[in-house]
């Protein structure tokens, strides 16, 4: 019962995730409305929301693989770290983690509440080491880009391959393909700084080794989510029931097939 429980809860989240897709993001070059327009009033922006310019640099349309390509600056870069530090989806994503970890007995701390937190806390610190040194320090510093270009044409099967080899290829400032060291070393930084306060258990050579295998399974699997994202979300918006679709335009989640 409480696994069946908690796949609902992660389906829910899934379904709440695919509707948020399909918000338009806000930014200052929108038109103001007209007072006369007798629509009702929008709800208040979400801190995000309402510093969209500053906080996200990416379009409003995607950019795929095949379109002209146009490299981010070093402040969009720094612009792009910020917005994935202060969306609230970040901390219920680790919020998702750390309940995950203890359904399948992942713990790192015990016991009792306070290991919940110390869990929580460890999961905020990966993910935000992660983001800092994959996807701005690094990428500035060797001229990366730190986005995923989604392909969305040919086969599944040739979909799948070009998604799960991303973790391989990234494109350099200039356009070029190279090989993805912003991938790697943001992931080998992110989890030697884990040493400082991961348990003594979980530190030293082979644990590192078997977490930056962990990390690259699941930079994997979120390649092939964004790359499968608008098949995903029709099924789920199928599947879902209304009173979960209405809550979800009312909540301010960032969308899972954004390409970062």
């Amino acid at each position: 019962m409480l696994r069946g429980y908690n796949v609902a809860i992660l389906l829910g989240f899934f379904a709440i995730a695919a509707s948020a897709q399909n918000r338009p993001f806000v930014t200052s070059g929108d038109p103001v409305a007209n007072v006369s327009d007798p629509s009702p009033l929008p709800d208040a922006p979400s801190y995000i929301e309402a510093h969209a310019e500053q906080l996200s640099p990416q379009p409003n349309h995607e950019i795929l693989a095949g379109d002209p390509y146009q490299p981010l600056t070093a402040r969009q870069k720094w612009d792009h770290f910020l917005h994935r530090s202060l969306s609230p989806a970040t901390y219920l994503g680790d919020a998702e983690d750390t309940a995950f970890t203890w359904i399948t007995g992942g713990f790192m701390y015990c016991c009792g509440i306070g290991a919940w937190g110390e869990q929580y806390g460890a999961s905020l610190a990966d993910g935000e080491s992660r983001t800092f040194f994959g996807n701005f320090l690094l990428p500035t510093l060797l001229k990366q880009d730190p986005r995923y270009f989604p392909l969305r044409h040919g086969t599944k099967k040739r979909r799948a391959w070009y998604a799960a080899t991303r973790i391989f290829v990234a494109r350099t400032d200039s356009g070029k393909a190279t090989f993805n060291f912003s991938e790697f070393g943001g992931l080998a930084l992110s989890k030697a700084l884990s040493n400082a306060y991961y348990p003594e258990h979980d530190r030293g050579g082979l644990a590192m080794t078997y977490n930056i295998l962990g990390g690259l399974q699941g930079d994997v699997t979120g390649d092939e989510l964004r790359e499968f994202w608008p098949e995903i979300t029709s099924l789920l918006r199928r599947h879902t029931p209304e009173r979960l679709l209405q809550l979800s335009n009312r909540l301010p989640l960032s969308n899972t097939g954004s390409q970062y």
